[in-house]
Formats: structure tokens, C-alpha cells, sequence
């Protein structure tokens, strides 16, 4: 996922719901951050195209059998 400066979508994102604010709002930082924090929000849940998530399991104890909750475990993910 690119996070290099405003490049990518999630920083398209993040530039079109700042640009949407009143200049007065652009001007109240608790505004400023709700709206970058709305954006982050928006492309992690999926509508920028993100939201998946490749984990790689490199161990894990009191494994259930079948569709259940087994661990705990340890690993890695990265959002796609």
C-alpha cells in the first residue's frame, strides 16, 4: 500500500476530504485530523480498494479443528 508522502489513493483520499472543507474548517486542526483520520478509515475498510489482509502464521498453539477460534498465535500481516 503506498504511504510515501500523499501518493496513492489513500492520499488522494485524504487531499479530497481536506480540499472539501470550508477554508474556516482548513483552519481548525481538530477538523483537519478527523477528516485525514475518516480517510485512513475509508481505505482500510475497503472503499479505496485496500482492506485486504496477507498474513503469514509462523506458529501457533491450541489450534481448533474446523470454522473456530484457535490460538493464541504469532505472525505477520500486510494490508494489500
Amino acid at each position: 500500500m503506498p504511504l510515501s508522502g500523499t501518493g496513492g489513493p489513500l492520499g488522494d483520499l485524504i487531499r479530497t476530504k481536506i480540499d472539501a472543507l470550508t477554508d474556516e474548517d482548513k483552519q481548525d486542526r481538530e477538523k483537519l485530523f478527523r477528516e485525514m483520520g475518516a480517510a485512513i478509515i475509508e481505505h482500510l475498510t475497503g472503499s479505496a480498494g485496500a482492506g485486504a489482509v496477507n498474513v503469514t502464521v509462523t506458529s501457533v498453539t491450541g489450534v481448533t479443528a474446523g470454522a473456530a477460534t484457535s490460538g493464541p498465535g504469532t505472525g505477520t500481516g500486510d494490508l494489500q
